[in-house]
């Protein structure tokens, strides 16, 4: 089988490059491949590579004494460093051979020979690499490189939480994160089900999710365990204040996960999302999992919101940097800036405040981010400081702490 080294190339380019998400670029090369194993064998590859950036970055630059590989040449370099250094079942031959030849025939024999001695010098340094332990004595550049992750958010990360809980954030955010989906039925011997009632992960199914039998038919719906959490507790909260039935809003609900959580928990949900597009998003994910009738979720434009009663609860699941999420989507290391954050902390206010004005009196609003970063979480709440807010409880989920899910943090508030 011929891989599409060149397109996963090409992906990787277009993410480091010019900035766009990881799934946009993957579907402007993959779209017209009808192959699903090469599709499945690009996404893997690239998402690696973008997970190890940090670790081949050290890797290329430690075996190029010389003149650091820059453009292209080093964008095909990451790649063929990757399946070297993490990628499993691959040989490491058939992976030197192709990338050589790759380099020859786009820019000569000399790039050729010094890919050649670099990588075959990667392949014999794998388990270095792979295994790199951390030193308090490294320099800033290198332990972010160890962290795979920019500066600025791997000291952002560690002046949050201190280094140890960073290290084994960092550490853990290198591997493949399971696929989770949520379905009121067993959905067979391909998926392990988790103490969580209606939570499975994905052990032997392959391909992507909307291709799984019963997607189409809303059997199920993909949602990480770490959300799936957060549904549930939120749900028994409700349930515990007695109001039947509870009318909620999700303010930010596309895809639509905590709409659905929530409405297949007897929930009375209103859905709706500032952005157009999300909101088609929305409206697809309810529409499909309605198909059986068990699911009433009304979905609505954000100017539908001023004529409607305030609600027994909000949930406001804001815009955030995506620092808990980069074991899964792997391209918000390398595109989100730190000048982004104050953009992201502007919006977040704005939500919060918008959220807490559609709760009604005595009534409970939940805000979350999947983010682990203070600015977006505790300390936005307080800077809002939204009047006659009592704190109920508090989450912070992440990937190195059991069920081992995406990283989030949220607060359950009352409004007197």
């Amino acid at each position: 089988m011929k891989y599409p080294r060149e397109a996963a190339i090409r992906v990787i380019g277009s993410v480091l490059g010019s900035g766009l998400h990881l799934d946009d670029a993957m579907q402007a090369e993959s779209a017209a491949m009808k192959d699903g194993a090469l599709r499945a064998w690009m996404n893997e590859v690239c998402s690696g590579t973008l997970r190890w950036k940090g670790r081949l970055d050290e890797a290329i630059d430690s075996g190029a004494l010389r003149k650091k590989p820059s453009g292209w040449l080093r964008r095909v370099l990451y790649l063929a460093a990757y399946q070297l250094v993490a990628q499993d079942r691959t040989n490491p031959g058939d992976v030197v051979s192709e990338t050589v030849d790759l380099v020859k025939a786009a820019e000569g024999e000399p790039p050729a020979k010094f890919a050649n001695a670099l990588l075959r010098n990667i392949s014999r340094n794998a388990k270095k690499w792979s295994s790199m332990k951390y030193d308090e004595r490294m320099t800033l550049e290198t332990s972010a490189r160890w962290a795979s992750m920019p500066e600025w958010m791997w000291l952002k990360l560690h002046a949050d939480h201190g280094l140890e809980w960073a290290r084994e954030y960092a550490a853990v955010s290198l591997e493949r994160p399971d696929t989770w989906i949520r379905s009121r039925k067993d959905p067979g011997d391909k998926f392990d089900p988790h103490a969580l009632r209606g939570a499975y992960r994905a052990r032997a199914a392959s391909g992507s999710p909307d291709s799984w039998p019963g997607f189409e038919d809303g059997a199920f719906f993909v949602q990480d365990v770490s959300s799936q959490i957060l549904v549930e507790d939120v749900s028994e909260e409700l349930k515990k204040t007695g109001i039947k039935p509870c009318r909620a809003l999700d303010l930010c609900a596309s895809p639509g996960g905590k709409s659905i959580g929530m409405a297949w928990n007897g929930i009375e949900v209103t859905a709706s999302d500032r952005d157009g597009r999300r909101l088609e998003l929305l409206q697809r994910s309810v529409e499909r999992m309605s198909r059986d009738g068990t699911v009433k979720i009304k979905v609505v434009a954000k100017d539908s919101l001023l004529s409607m009663a305030p609600f027994d609860f909000v949930w406001v699941d804001a815009p955030c940097s995506g620092s808990g999420v980069i074991r899964r989507h792997p391209d918000i290391r390398w595109i989100k800036k730190e000048t982004d954050l104050k953009g992201i902390y502007s919006t977040q206010q704005e939500l919060l405040h918008e959220g807490w004005s559609r709760v009604r009196s005595g009534g409970l609003m939940m805000y979350s981010v999947c983010s682990i970063f203070k600015d977006e979480g505790v300390r936005a709440v307080d800077k809002a400081a939204l009047p006659g807010a009592a704190r109920i409880r508090e989450w912070l989920l992440a990937p190195h702490k059991s069920p081992h899910g995406d990283g989030f943090w949220g607060v359950l508030l009352k409004k007197s």
